[in-house]
């Protein structure tokens, strides 16, 4: 089959610019031909196009795939009218991101995929019947992620920790710093706001316990490290083999990380990580949790879906609602956008008038 896959961005290493380029790689390893959409291209667009596999930012001269993965409302417009006979499928990675809330309802959207239980209760609480709405669990890429050996035997990887964040700032990594030297643990920072891992399956296994949410968080237990949640400026539990059915079907995202990070908070934490439970963790990610099983799963969805006929007689009326859906959220970031210039603005002109006058004393 040939399935279009659209993201918001495939510029930078994030979650699910990376969850679109394994799932493609994915399914043209099972005999599918998959191209990418994305108006924003970068590194991730290019690790998609050197596994062989076709990306774009035109829709124009793509021919009619079989199905539509959609992510995000802005890209699933674009590909739902530029396609409108083909059966679409449109998957939710989390509740708060706005780009994330089903605002387009095309008639050739057949099913919904929420990828834990927080978002399947989100896509229901949006009026969608939840017989359209399937759970798919996040995985990790063990074709990737090949090392089994776990921070309880290696002493020296005990002794090391990582923050995971796209979000963070470095002045946010203080208390995480204080808690893990009073653990005697030294701490590093990888994310778009810090070193970005380019490696990460290479570079894991060097740590002993890893603060991380969602993907990241299941790469590094996957990688044999104790994980604690953390995102957001906030934290959430240990993983640990009595919690991890719960936190799996939150996907380990924001929904259970909930608390601030004291020093004395997250250094209790620190001090309770059972380095043998953390190696049973991983064991259960690496039997249960392999990204193998998500594209199994979508692979049903499409076959399932392929075929069925659309009436895209209805698509200008799904365009006319979508755009009337969004328009005053654009309203609302234009006004905020306005604010954040005028107060700049005001900011600047303060300084420029205090700077003339420590020029005049």
């Amino acid at each position: 089959m040939k399935i279009l896959i659209t993201n918001h961005a495939l510029d930078r290493r994030a979650g699910t610019e990376l969850y679109v380029r394994d799932l493609a790689i994915g399914l043209k390893a099972r005999g599918h031909e998959p191209v990418c959409f994305s108006p924003l291209l970068g590194s991730v667009a290019e690790e998609i196009r050197q596994a062989g596999i076709a990306v774009t930012d035109d829709l124009t001269p793509v021919s009619a795939p079989d199905i539509l993965h959609c992510h995000h409302h802005p890209v699933t417009a674009l590909a739902c009218m530029a396609f409108p006979q083909t059966p679409a499928i449109s998957v939710c990675h989390g509740v708060k991101p706005w780009q994330e809330a089903p605002l387009a309802r095309f008639p050739n959207i057949l099913a919904h995929v929420a990828v834990d239980q927080p978002c399947f209760d989100f896509l229901a609480g949006q009026e969608i019947a939840s017989d359209t709405i399937v759970i798919i669990p996040n995985g990790v890429d063990l074709k990737r992620f090949t090392a089994a050996a776990v921070a309880r035997d290696d002493p020296d990887r005990q002794r090391r920790a990582l923050l995971i964040s796209n979000i963070a700032t470095p002045a946010e990594l203080d208390p995480f710093r204080q808690a893990c030297e009073a653990n005697g643990l030294s701490l590093e920072f990888a994310g778009a706001a810090g070193e970005v891992m380019r490696a990460p399956e290479k570079d894991l296994p060097g740590y002993g316990l890893v603060f991380a949410k969602a993907r990241a968080a299941l790469e590094a237990m996957a990688s044999g490290c104790a994980v604690i949640l953390s995102d957001y400026g906030r934290i959430g539990p240990r993983v640990t083999t009595d919690r991890f059915e719960t936190l799996r079907r939150a996907n380990f995202g924001f929904s259970v990380i909930d608390r601030i990070p004291t020093p004395d908070a997250l250094a209790g934490e620190i001090k309770a990580v059972d380095w043998q439970d953390a190696a049973r963790v991983s064991a259960r990610v690496r039997a249960e949790a392999d990204f193998a099983n998500a594209v199994e799963s979508y692979e049903d969805l499409y076959l399932k879906l392929a075929g069925k006929p659309v009436d895209a007689s209805l698509s200008p009326a799904a365009m006319q609602a979508y755009l009337g859906a969004i328009l005053p959220q654009l309203q609302e970031r234009d006004d905020l956008a306005t604010r954040l210039y005028t107060e700049t603005a005001i900011r600047l002109q303060r300084e420029q008038a205090l700077a003339v006058l420590r020029a005049e004393d």
